[in-house]
């Protein structure tokens, strides 16, 4: 099995209780140093050197339920708190594990991981991958050492170069984040890339840099065939508000697709266009009457507009509704709606509607939404978000669910993969999340050291 050959195995100021399974550990014996840890640990209850011992033992071996078994008993130990400082160390071996794998998919999470936690330790490990044989691997740890390698910034340029879309969108992306107004005429020429990913992270630096000089090319791209990249240009007009602004909304709402006539109410809103915004009342599309209102000041046609969309047809319209009750109605009138919709016979709408409740102050009734959708059968596809809405209420149901659900072996990868990340969400540590860092599938191990190392990072 896997050994987390960068695990630091030095206790300092320990006894001499866990010397046996250390010992045992080093020479590759992890089944022995389990041994040893166990007995010691039947003396010795109080150690935290053994339990460490232990828990790493259990992984090295791959035995994901002995390292849930022993990761509960030894925080129930400590009284329900996590040794947080093992589990960052735990996953920065597991993710130095995933920077050294053949899986180009692999590295860049890994990256990623590295770069959002800040693990210093792994920098080097990251740097070393500006000379990886795919161009997104490259790509990904030139953004993330950007500023702290020499070679990084001619890295990124090749990269804009790159046959492959990925590696352009995300060292365009990266350029955005980490370079921003300096590199504007960078971003305006991807705004012209032929792949549609590239075009819209640049779009979407281009608004958010508020980059006058922009303005051409993204009126152009109102007219782009991707609806996303259409959707992008409408907001970042919107965010530099220069220009035929209402004119440009205007275009923007006889767009086919929602989210560009949501970004054409923005830019209504960025023209100061309330006459504009007052028209769109009676809109076809109940969320776009509803966020016209909104941004018009609320009142009587916010309140039309939302019980239009919490009575429409569609599911997702009324699941939107819950989403925009409180800023159409205020919080008293919102949670008397998210109530109604708390009845609604599709799952997706009961539990937008529960989470106004729990923001609105009932957590009960929140609670009450979540657990029974958490229980049934027919709405298995919501139940990781159930578990983490409950988790976030700190229920114990939705702590057990998310232990479930990121070990069940039922499942496949991916959804183990979601239900890891799924914690940070939660903003949770279960023993099931350090159970993954011993999962069959390395997506899973990468998710839940990535989970594990931005939820101890403070």
């Amino acid at each position: 099995m896997r050994r987390s050959a960068v695990i630091c195995l030095v206790f300092l100021g320990c006894a001499n209780h866990a010397e046996r399974a250390v010992a045992l550990y080093e020479t590759g014996d992890f089944a022995g140093a389990a041994r040893a840890a166990d007995a010691e640990l039947a003396a010795h209850p109080g150690e935290d050197a053994l339990w460490q011992m232990r828990v790493r033992a259990a992984l090295a071996q791959g035995d994901a339920a002995g390292v849930a078994k022993t990761y509960a008993a030894y925080r129930a130990r400590l009284e329900g708190n996590d040794d947080r400082e093992l589990l960052r160390d735990l996953a920065i071996a597991t993710l130095g594990q995933a920077l050294a794998s053949p899986s180009a998919k692999l590295k860049i999470a890994a990256i990623e991981a590295v770069e959002a936690a800040e693990l210093e330790p792994l920098a080097q490990q990251v740097a070393q991958r500006l000379r990886d044989d795919d161009d997104r691997v490259i790509a990904a740890a030139a953004v993330a050492v950007l500023h702290g390698d020499p070679s990084a910034p001619d890295a990124i340029g090749d990269m804009l170069h790159s046959e492959d879309p990925e590696a352009r969108r995300i060292a365009i992306d990266g350029i955005g984040k980490k370079v921003g107004k300096v590199a504007v005429s960078v971003l305006e020429q991807a705004a012209g890339d032929g792949d549609p990913r590239v075009r819209r992270a640049a779009l979407r630096w281009l608004g958010q840099l508020r980059d006058p000089d922009a303005v051409g090319a993204l009126t152009q791209r109102l007219g782009d065939p991707d609806e996303a990249v259409r959707a992008a240009a409408a907001s970042a007009l919107a965010r530099i508000g220069v220009g035929n602004l209402a004119e440009l909304g205007r275009r923007a709402l006889g767009d086919p697709a929602l989210a560009v006539r949501l970004a054409g109410v923005e830019l209504l809103v960025a023209a100061h266009d309330r006459a504009g915004l007052a028209a769109l009342a009676d809109d076809r599309d109940p969320l776009v009457a509803t966020e016209a209102a909104i941004a018009g000041g609320g009142g009587a046609p916010a309140a039309r507009a939302v019980e239009r969309a919490a009575t429409a047809g569609a599911w997702a319209v009324r699941a939107g509704a819950a989403n925009l009750a409180v800023r159409a109605l205020g919080k008293a009138a919102a949670i008397a709606l998210a109530r109604k919709l708390a009845a609604d016979p599709e799952v997706a709408v009961r539990l937008a509607a529960a989470r106004v409740l729990a923001h609105g102050g009932d957590a009960p009734a929140a609670a009450a939404v979540f657990a029974a959708a958490l229980a049934s059968p027919d709405a298995a596809r919501h139940h990781l978000d159930a578990a983490v809405d409950l988790a976030m209420q700190d229920d114990a149901r939705g702590l057990q669910a998310l232990d479930d659900l990121v070990r069940d072996p039922a499942r496949g990868s991916a959804a183990r993969a979601a239900a890891a990340a799924a914690h940070r969400a939660a903003r949770r540590i279960t023993p099931g999340l350090v159970a993954a860092l011993a999962d069959d599938s390395g997506v899973v191990r990468v998710e839940a050291a990535t989970a594990l190392a931005l939820l101890t990072r403070h």
